[in-house]
């Protein structure tokens, strides 16, 4: 079966037309390069290549206008806004680009449809007010931001005319503004005979300028128009995929008294249809693959992977089966998708969110622990990083960072706000990291990625320069992300080799024995409507311009176009309904399966991709000579109740923190932590009581320790959490927070001297060690520091205090002091246990009491040590007998650390 392009070709050939002495009208470039082939292969000697143009450049040739993308119109736009609007009632260039886009979308539709803009705009003003009137407001006296809102409308004709007039002026056009020039050239036109034939061919949709323009030229002869459809589609009035060429076939003249070229009938002939339902865009992928593995190679090479969802590039590239050995990929891959259009955006952020106080911290870290700034300056930004989370900057300033040598840095975190000084400063460093990657192997992407750059800095250069109006980092902001997904990286290949990977767009003219179409869902295909409009449908329906409907019979002719001449098609959905554009498969599938054709063979499956369930398997690590050489000197420092504590929660953190010494990873703490918070609250405790240790505590005392709780505490805050901010936000709460838990403990220890108990603080924050013999390993440092030793009536307390919440069962044992070595659950009871263990070797003396206070679980006052009894927990004086026990447990797990038979064994925490 030949191929559309081949069947255009015979055709003109039996007209006697020399197909190299011909003007080719394509849907695209691609499509040329291809009809080029076909060309060449029909000739038995070297020819020049006829002349191929893509519709938008023959339409561009026609106008003599150059045609310019809508974001670089958008300056052009403002300058005749300007001419329009008094300088005091004009919108700063900001506030324009908010809405200019899209009503330069809009001027780009009224144009390529012809549109008579004096009625149009008549119309459109009138319908807004109408819509006002009805809606906004019934009152006889309009507010004045309605009547802003109305002198708008029924100034865009005046917006239309003066940007029409600067355009001109400087020879150039937005594309609508190009087709309805051409059009008028066209009609004056008269065409020498001459002139070399024109064809245009898989042509489908056509704006009115087009239609005009190629009626026009037929009707001057000499120029031949050829349509990629089939039969099945045209004669029948409801299938959407013939809606277009049959509106040609009935309302143009020219087809009053000549035929359809090249109708074809290919659509009923034998195909193998497979629609495969899948669950995400993994399974998607993995649908792809496998139906790709499955194909020979003589398969790949008439097979064209088509992606609805241009989305799906970059994980179907990752999942190429193995037997694929050349791929080409026509789509290219944007900007906006790749890691350097990351780093500019968070620089361009980065400034633009400064303020008085510095920079962000978390635009800082984001710009520096980029590989593109570690290229330029590694060791700086490591030390940078570092600092910044050490010192818990929140706001970042230069003089902070201390920096030295470090011209990165200094240009980096130099103040910014001129759009002009900040493109500087971005050519600056694609020129450094240029340097930097060409002399690396293996960096063509990044050097393409940095082409790529460069060419979006320069556009947005020209802008600024030509553009008065561009004053703030937000507007160009703006401008890059606007920019970013209009630059692509163009994959280098062969493009008529191997196994393509194409958009639906691409697909024109172009015909495959193999088709795989991914993701082939409601939402993707059709598109679904669109809004980026300020034209209201029933005005487009009145001046007959597109609405969404005609969008989605444009999706269904490039798609039904795919099965004339394939032998078998291959289409996967999402069927996972939680997700966006997930679950319903497209309505063309839906029409395949309910208006099928009895040559088709129709078939579905289900793929569900193999996720290997994860094992978690605990790490054993084996104790060797270097864990012991360690071990010791942690042990001549001191086990500390924490680290021993943390031994029994998971010998695998110990490990990492004692031996290894590797600690989690530092963050900047912008909100305070709970362990922050017990810090404050303990250093303003311990501050608070220091003057009055070792003594009676009485009334007056604490009348004075009162007053001096607001400015201790607001010495602790800063001592413990390392930020020059004062609380705000969150760690306002947490700040009042710990407020009401000193007042609190300070209120309770008055409590108790005003019913007349005696209270003695013994001490507060002290430090506390000794040493033991621990049988088979030697001697054995302990230390600690006890929050608080005091005395009660005579009683010695030993207390610990906590933020979180603790209960009795969290300080108590079921008489079985074993479980202090195996159930990390009683750590605590560990180590008040520990901590009486340390104070009774330094000060022997008689029984005493240790326990905890829960600032969370400040009722529940002092919980003491306890032991089970019945159902109830009892507390338990600490006595020698509960310190034989203790130091039995403590002893074991000494030993189990210096064991060489044990290993350490991961917990499942």
């Amino acid at each position: 079966m030949q191929s559309f392009i081949q069947n255009v070709l015979d055709s003109l050939k039996s007209k006697d037309i020399d197909i190299t002495q011909v003007h080719y009208i394509v849907p695209s470039r691609r499509v040329g390069l291809f009809l080029n082939k076909a060309i060449a292969r029909s000739q038995e000697q070297p020819i020049f290549e006829p002349k191929t143009s893509s519709i938008e450049e023959f339409i561009q040739e026609l106008s003599k206008l150059h045609i310019l993308p809508d974001l670089d119109i958008l300056p052009y736009f403002y300058t005749a806004y300007c001419h329009v609007e008094p300088e005091d009632k004009r919108d700063s260039f900001d506030a324009f680009i908010g809405w200019a886009p899209t009503i330069l979308k809009d001027f780009n539709e009224i144009d390529r449809y012809l549109v008579d803009t004096k009625e149009f705009f008549n119309y459109l003003g009138n319908f807004k007010a109408l819509d006002t009137t009805s809606h906004w407001s019934l009152e006889a006296n309009p507010t004045q931001m309605i009547t802003q809102y109305l002198d708008f409308w029924k100034k865009l004709s005046k917006y239309y005319e003066a940007l029409k007039e600067v355009l001109t002026t400087n020879q150039i056009a937005y594309q609508g503004l190009a087709y309805r020039i051409a059009f008028a050239k066209a009609n004056l036109k008269e065409k020498p005979t001459a002139e070399k034939p024109i064809v245009f061919l898989g042509l489908n949709a056509l704006n009115t300028a087009e239609a005009e323009i190629i009626q026009l030229l037929l009707q001057k002869g000499n120029t031949h128009i050829y349509w990629d459809a089939d039969s099945y589609f045209v004669d029948r009035p409801y299938h959407e995929a013939g809606k277009f060429i049959r509106e040609h076939r009935d309302k143009w003249s020219y087809y009053q008294n000549n035929p359809l070229e090249l109708l074809g009938t290919n659509y009923e002939n034998e195909k193998n249809i497979h629609i495969i339902s899948s669950t995400g865009n993994l399974g998607i992928v993995q649908a792809a693959s496998t139906y790709l593995s499955q194909l020979s190679e003589a398969e790949l090479l008439e097979t064209a992977v088509v992606l609805a969802d241009e989305q799906l590039l970059l994980p179907l590239l990752s999942a190429i089966p193995d037997n694929v050995k050349a791929f080409n990929i026509t789509m290219g891959l944007s900007m906006d998708q790749l890691p350097l259009a990351s780093f500019f955006t968070d620089l361009f952020k980065l400034h633009r969110e400064y303020t008085s106080e510095g920079f962000y911290y978390k635009n800082v870290i984001r710009v520096l622990e980029s590989s593109f700034a570690s290229m330029l300056s590694a060791d700086e930004v490591a030390y940078s990083l570092k600092k910044i989370r050490s010192e818990n900057l929140i706001y970042v300033n230069l003089e902070q960072l201390d920096s030295k040598d470090s011209s990165f840095l200094d240009s980096l975190l130099k103040p910014i706000q001129d759009p002009k000084e900040i493109l500087l400063l971005a050519s600056e460093i694609l020129v450094e990291l240029k340097q930097v990657l060409i002399n690396q192997p293996k960096s063509q992407l990044e050097l393409e990625q940095l082409l790529a750059m460069t060419e979006i800095q320069n556009e947005l250069q020209q802008l600024v320069n030509e553009n008065k109006g561009i004053k703030d980092l937000r507007t160009l902001t703006f401008l890059l992300r606007q920019l970013l997904p209009l630059k692509k990286l163009d994959f280098i290949g062969e493009p008529i080799q191997g196994l393509q990977l194409m958009g639906l767009l691409e697909t024109r003219a172009l015909d495959y024995k193999n088709v795989l179409m991914l993701s082939v869902n409601e939402g993707v295909l059709p598109a679904g409507k669109s809004f980026s409009s300020y034209i209201p449908y029933e005005m487009k329906k009145q001046f007959d311009l597109p609405t969404y409907t005609e969008k989605d019979s444009v999706y269904a002719y490039h798609f039904y176009r795919l099965l004339h001449r394939c032998q078998s098609a291959t289409f996967i959905y999402n069927s996972e309904s939680d997700t966006l554009g997930g679950g319903e498969k497209s309505r063309f599938l839906l029409q395949l399966e309910t208006d099928q054709v009895l040559t088709h063979q129709l078939k579905h499956t289900s793929y569900y991709h193999k996720i290997n369930p994860v094992e978690q398997t605990l790490i054993e690590i084996k104790k060797e000579e270097p864990y012991f050489k360690r071990l010791k000197q942690v042990a001549e420092k001191g086990f500390s109740p924490s680290a021993l504590t943390s031994y029994v929660r998971n010998p695998l953190e110990f490990f990492a923190n004692k031996i290894l010494s590797v600690s989690d990873l530092e963050e900047v703490e912008e909100d305070i932590a709970l362990n922050t918070m017990g810090s404050i609250i303990h250093e303003a405790l311990d501050q608070l009581y220091q003057g009055y240790q070792k003594r009676i505590l009485t009334l007056e005392d604490f009348k004075i320790i009162e007053k001096q709780i607001p400015s201790e505490l607001d010495i602790a805050y800063k001592k413990c959490y390392l930020s020059k901010s004062l609380p705000v936000g969150k760690n306002k709460i947490i700040y009042e927070v710990s407020l009401h838990y000193v007042k609190k403990m300070i209120a309770s220890d008055k409590q108790l001297v005003q019913s007349g108990k005696e209270l003695i603080i013994e001490s507060v924050e002290q430090d506390l060690a000794t040493v033991i013999e621990v049988p088979n390993v030697g001697s054995v440092r302990l230390h600690g520091k006890v929050d608080r030793v005091d005395q009660l009536d005579g009683v010695l307390r030993i207390i610990d205090y906590k933020s979180g919440s603790v209960t009795q069962r969290n300080v108590a044992i079921d008489n079985d002091y074993s479980v202090l070595k195996n159930d990390y659950e009683r750590s605590k009871a560990f180590q008040v246990l520990m901590y009486a263990y340390l104070y009774l070797k330094n000060y022997p003396t008689r029984d005493i009491e240790a326990g905890i206070i829960s600032f969370k679980n400040f009722n529940a006052g002092f919980i003491s040590f306890a032991l089970k009894s019945g159902y109830k927990f009892e507390p338990k004086t600490i006595d020698q007998e509960v310190m034989d026990h203790f130091e039995v447990q403590l002893i074991q797990l000494i030993q189990e650390l210096f064991n060489p038979e044990l290993p350490l064994l991961e917990k499942a925490v």
